[in-house]
């Protein structure tokens, strides 16, 4: 069953997104939600995020930046067994599976619409007496349409860092992803910040060989 959080908003337009958007992904009410919420907003600077601006949400939220792109604010839409939707009112949206990883998107101008991977969470390598784990995954994407480009990648779980959120600091495991697609010369490392129950707080990752990195850090986390 799909779990309704809120018919989420954001604040700043992301430049790497577009103004079309299939109406029925989003829950009934959300522009007008979105109006009656814009009073949290009067003043705020695009890119300017703070704890004020935070706590005034009683919605789960977090960070988002494309590549140099502006700093922006998004809202958890929606919780199921594929992961957590957070949408942007432009538009733009992003599913994060358990592990904190992004697995869809839309709204984008290279959309990954599909990630075939080996049953496996991140948070395991916390426990586990090995710290590498190797995988294939398979991506899909919609423009141009390309299906299943296969992906390897390699996990490795590094020591414990100090991070700097918005609204704390907390000791985070830290775990590196290598992707490699050697016929498209795809390399890059993902990187995500979790804490000992598997909750991942921050990460850097690279859903696309078209789109720069997209950098996603939790403000608020959502309710258990």
């Amino acid at each position: 069953m799909k779990l309704k959080i809120f018919p989420s908003l954001f604040i700043g337009l992301l430049s790497y997104s577009c103004a079309t958007f299939e109406t029925q992904n989003i829950a009934p009410g959300y522009i007008e939600a979105y109006k009656s919420l814009k009073n949290y907003f009067i003043g705020y600077d695009e890119g300017l995020i703070t704890k004020e601006l935070i706590s005034n949400i009683p919605y789960a939220s977090s960070t988002l930046r494309i590549g140099r792109g502006s700093l922006g604010l998004t809202i958890l839409e929606s919780i199921d067994v594929n992961g957590a939707t957070w949408v942007s009112s432009d538009g733009v949206y992003l599913v994060l599976d358990q592990s904190g990883k992004i697995v869809k998107t839309r709204g984008l101008l290279n959309n990954l619409i599909g990630l075939e991977s080996v049953e496996f969470q991140v948070k395991d390598l916390i426990s586990s007496s090995s710290k590498i784990f190797s995988s294939i995954s398979y991506y899909s994407y919609d423009q141009p349409k390309l299906n299943l480009l296969p992906v390897t990648s390699k996990y490795t779980l590094l020591p414990k860092e100090t991070v700097n959120l918005l609204n704390q600091t907390l000791e985070l495991n830290v775990v590196t992803e290598e992707i490699v697609n050697e016929y498209l010369g795809w390399k890059e490392t993902n990187k995500y910040w979790m804490d000992d129950s598997g909750f991942v707080w921050k990460s850097s990752q690279s859903p696309s060989p078209k789109l720069p990195t997209f950098y996603i850090e939790v403000t608020k986390k959502p309710a258990n």
